[in-house]
């Protein structure tokens, strides 16, 4: 009796995991959506802003490969730090929530929510008037945060994968107004940790007796590879901890827009960094006396050329965005393939182990 109830305990939990780990249609392909979705992004609630705000809803429209127009009724709520603000974003980020029993047979097959990252524009402010950047940039800056994840995806499976969509938000209130403009939606935490058999993790439960040390330099050289130091481990900043089955702790690595991959005209280095640009590289990772760096840097050399080849792979890069980015990859593996500069660079800037209460430094303002 108590083996067949085992069994169907099993069986359950097998079942459940390949629900959460299948491959969805929207992260089965790198090929990009051309949807809308009807928007005024004035009227939507900004939660940084007030604190009572909820979902609204819309709808989100594409044509299937069929020619075949589709409407997948959905909810939007505005998410993110920096970029929620009025100041700072015109188009911020999105959490897109939708209704499974809606989505059989569509791309959104399976999914309940997901973030999607937007082009963010030009703030509203008469701060952000006056310092006007270029609309197409904000572009190429979600186009180099989408190449980020795409990179990470290259190192490991362990990573959060993308989609990218070419988004039209057509203005309910004034028929005839509408923008269009690149967008993204990543993978949910709750996804990346099923298929890769880990469970996700609470806040606030960074453990470094249980961290895996190896997880946790592995994230710190893909950080350092697109220059991003707006993170921390120690804080749970930017990343998400997965547990493994022998109870290891992995970090996940969310939020690139910071790096010097982006090279965003608003990013700066965390605070007490002795860098003044985050195209500057800065290792944050720890000293950990049983690092093997030959096995770390394993699978970035193994991934050498498919890293840099993937800027050129990208749908909508300028020919600048792509040579400043393949330049910027080749200068990370220029480093990694001298013993001399990774030494300099990267080893010799490990942070203490254990680390103290503020472990890493991260920036305390920009988000």
């Amino acid at each position: 009796m108590m083996s067949r109830i085992l069994a169907v305990c099993c069986l359950l939990a097998v079942l459940t995991l390949q629900e959460a780990t299948a491959d969805t249609p929207l992260f089965s392909s790198h090929e990009m959506l051309e949807m809308s979705i009807p928007l005024d992004f004035k009227t939507l609630c900004r939660p940084r802003e007030n604190p009572d705000c909820d979902y609204q809803p819309t709808v989100l429209e594409y044509i299937d490969e069929h020619g075949q127009p589709i409407t997948i009724p959905i909810e939007v709520r505005i998410r993110g730090g920096w970029r929620s603000l009025t100041k700072n974003c015109s188009a911020p980020l999105l959490f897109v929530r939708f209704d499974k029993n809606k989505t059989v047979d569509t791309p959104f097959d399976g999914q309940s929510m997901l973030p999607l990252t937007t082009h963010c524009g030009q703030g509203l402010s008469i701060e952000a008037a006056q310092n006007r950047v270029n609309p197409s940039q904000w572009e190429q800056f979600l186009l180099r945060e989408y190449l980020a994840h795409l990179l990470y995806n290259e190192i490991t499976d362990v990573s959060i994968r993308a989609r990218l969509v070419h988004m039209t938000y057509p203005n309910p209130h004034k028929p005839g107004r509408k923008i269009t403009n690149y967008a993204f939606f990543t993978e949910h935490f709750e996804s990346v940790a099923a298929r890769n058999g880990f469970e996700l993790l609470s806040r606030h439960s960074f453990d470094p007796d249980k961290t895996h040390l190896g997880a946790a330099n592995q994230v710190a050289l893909f950080q350092y590879m697109i220059g991003n130091t707006d993170w921390s481990i120690v804080r749970e900043r930017n990343l998400v901890l997965l547990q493994d089955s022998d109870g290891r702790q992995h970090p996940l690595p969310y939020d690139f827009d910071m790096s010097g991959l982006v090279n965003a005209h608003y990013a700066g280095p965390a605070p007490g960094l002795p860098i003044d640009k985050v195209t500057e590289r800065y290792y944050l990772g720890f000293c950990d006396p049983r690092a093997d760096w030959e096995q770390l840097a394993g699978p970035f050399l193994s991934n050498q050329d498919a890293v840099v080849s993937k800027p050129a792979d990208i749908p909508g890069m300028t020919k600048h965005s792509i040579s400043f980015s393949t330049r910027f990859l080749e200068k990370f593996y220029s480093t990694l393939h001298s013993n001399e500069l990774s030494t300099r660079d990267i080893i010799d800037h490990c942070l203490p182990w254990p680390p103290g209460p503020d472990g890493q430094t991260t920036s305390l303002d920009k988000k």
